[in-house]
């Protein structure tokens, strides 16, 4: 029996040592599959993270490539612009030159006329051209807005004046309403601003017959400063809300019964949008067809004071007279036509000229003892402007440096940096009319504008007949902007609007020249803003730029004061003519 139980145990013993080890030799094999199957994965996942960062690095590759090649393709559309301008505005600018050279030294009344209209034709035309330039620009985002003081009440009044005083629009009523909390002064891009006020104004004047036109200017808080709310309303057609949805796309217009008459490109409202809208603001309308239309835009604007800086004027101090005569100019220009209408326009101005052909030769012929001044075109073959006058620079490190000009038929924006760069502070964009050249010459030359007799008799020697009982205060204003706004007036009603210019300078004048005595220079900034506006617009080019001075630097005694004296003078003189 004990045998027995022996075998037994050893016989349990033995299953149960079996089964351990079939247990073990089991458990070892599932752990040998579980690791290899850990390691297979580990090396699909390894393989997985390399693909991974394989795939990111193609992706980034791919990603500055496009990077590249759209900051190329801007630059591309940048150089295009440029020289679309450029190839446009120089004939432009030799036809206009040429033009305003034989209207010096034409006698006939007629061919005179004929002569100015042709003038007004490429000014027109160059206006055109500045539009489309100017979509073209915000295609390719490189419009740029500039940042100067704006007089909202002085800029919508001369909108109203151009824009309501002609033939077909002069007998509408164009009414003006500006509340208290508008700041008489504020930052922005004047021109811009001009540009959507007057687009909306010559809008509601086109689709409407009758009715007055109100142009309303509020302003409420805003972080910024405060926010513009400029409305225009008229009691025209109105427009449907399925227009609506298009009116501010590219190239779109309204249909309806006034197309014809009123027909365009389709870009003003396109323009208008993206100017706003490029500013921080935004544009809209109220419409109901039949009623009319309210168009407005908001737009956040800075408050505040620009510091001065000191002006041509403190600069230099040379006396009055014939500051151009005899003065030596080194004329750069490699455009033939160009280049006689510059010699042209120095033999006028009683300059000594010598002409360069490009910027290379520029550089050779130049030394800062022979050359008063040095008009210098951008686009030159061998050697453009901007390198010519850096080159000048580095050659002649240890001398002083006349004025050097710039004149070009590019885009402003474009190369208003890169002349900064080298030391050139004035641009003149091309086409440049006479009376703008001599301008810019005699305040480099001298720092001072021309004398308001220098001028006069200027516009007079194309005038028939002109002596000193049949003085017209016409005489007075600018060829250019007389050519800009003949159209729009008759003799008699521009004379009127002459006259009507000459007492509201006046008045403001009174009260510039009250604070100017009380100290008071916010008053006179903002009076010599408003004369300088109403100046400019009309041409009154001596007051415009004397008004500028004093809005630089608006009190102390010297220069400010003779400014003073000088409008003063100015108007009594005006005064007095038919």
């Amino acid at each position: 029996m004990p045998n027995e139980v022996s075998s037994i145990n050893t016989t349990v013993s033995r299953r149960r040592y079996q089964r351990e080890q079939a247990a073990r030799a089991e458990a070892e094999n599932l752990l040998e599959q579980k690791s290899r199957e850990l390691f297979l994965a580990n090396e699909k996942l390894s393989a997985y993270s390399s693909e991974l960062e394989e795939a990111v690095r193609v992706r980034t590759e791919e990603l500055e490539e496009a990077l590249k090649q759209a900051e190329l393709a801007g630059k591309a559309k940048s150089r295009f612009l440029a020289t679309m301008s450029h190839e446009i505005r120089t004939p432009l600018g030799g036809m206009l030159g040429m033009i305003d050279l034989l209207e010096m030294d034409e006698t006939d009344p007629e061919k005179k006329e004929l002569l100015r209209l042709a003038s007004t034709a490429g000014i027109s035309l160059g206006r055109i051209v500045n539009d489309v330039l100017d979509f073209s620009k915000m295609e390719a985002g490189v419009f740029i807005l500039e940042r100067e003081n704006v007089d909202i009440r002085a800029l919508i009044e001369s909108v109203c004046v151009l824009a309501g005083s002609n033939e077909t629009t002069r007998h509408r009523n164009l009414k003006i309403e500006v509340t208290h909390d508008v700041p008489k002064i504020f930052f922005g891009d004047a021109t811009r601003i001009r540009q959507v006020i007057s687009n909306l104004v010559s809008n509601a004047l086109r689709y409407s017959t009758e009715g007055p036109i109100h142009i309303r200017a509020s302003a409420s808080k805003h972080p910024k400063g405060c926010l513009l709310r400029v409305e225009v309303e008229d009691s025209g057609i109105g427009i449907s809300d399925a227009a609506k949805l298009d009116l501010f796309k590219d190239f779109s217009q309204v249909s309806n019964s006034l197309t014809a008459a009123a027909q365009g490109t389709g870009l003003g409202l396109a323009i208008c949008k993206r100017i706003i809208e490029g500013s921080g603001g935004a544009i809209g309308l109220i419409s109901e067809v039949g009623v009319g239309s309210t168009f407005w835009f908001e737009l956040p604007v800075e408050t505040g004071e620009i510091t001065n800086v000191a002006s041509d004027t403190e600069r230099r101090d040379q006396p009055n007279g014939n500051a151009l005569d005899g003065k030596r100019v080194l004329i750069a220009e490699d455009n033939i036509v160009n280049q006689k209408l510059l010699l042209a326009y120095a033999d006028r101005l009683n300059l000594v000229s010598d002409l360069a052909e490009n910027g290379r030769v520029a550089v050779k012929m130049f030394d800062p003892k022979k050359y008063d001044l040095v008009l210098m075109d951008v686009a030159m073959p061998e050697m453009d402007g901007l390198e010519a006058t850096q080159r000048i620079r580095e050659k002649w490190g240890a001398f002083s440096y006349p004025p050097i000009i710039a004149l070009t038929a590019h885009l402003m924006d474009a190369i208003e940096e890169e002349a900064k760069v080298v030391g050139i502070e004035t641009i003149l964009s091309k086409p440049i009319p006479f009376l703008e050249l001599k301008f810019a010459l005699e305040i480099a030359l001298c720092g001072q504008t021309p004398s308001s007799d220098k001028q006069a008799s200027l516009v007079a020697e194309g005038a028939l007949g002109t002596n000193v009982q049949s003085a017209s205060i016409l005489d007075r204003m600018s060829d250019r902007s007389l050519s800009d706004i003949r159209e729009l007036f008759t003799e008699e009603k521009l004379i009127q609007l002459a006259h009507k210019y000459v007492d509201d300078c006046s008045r403001r004048f009174e009260r510039l020249e009250t604070a100017f005595e009380e100290g008071d220079a916010n008053t006179v900034k903002a009076e010599a803003h408003s004369i300088k506006g109403s100046s400019l617009m009309l041409g009154f080019n001596n007051i415009a730029e004397w008004a500028k001075l004093l809005e630089e630097t608006p009190l102390g005694n010297g220069n400010p004061r003779d400014c003073v004296n000088n409008i003063r003078n100015e108007l009594a003189d005006l005064r007095t003519l038919a």
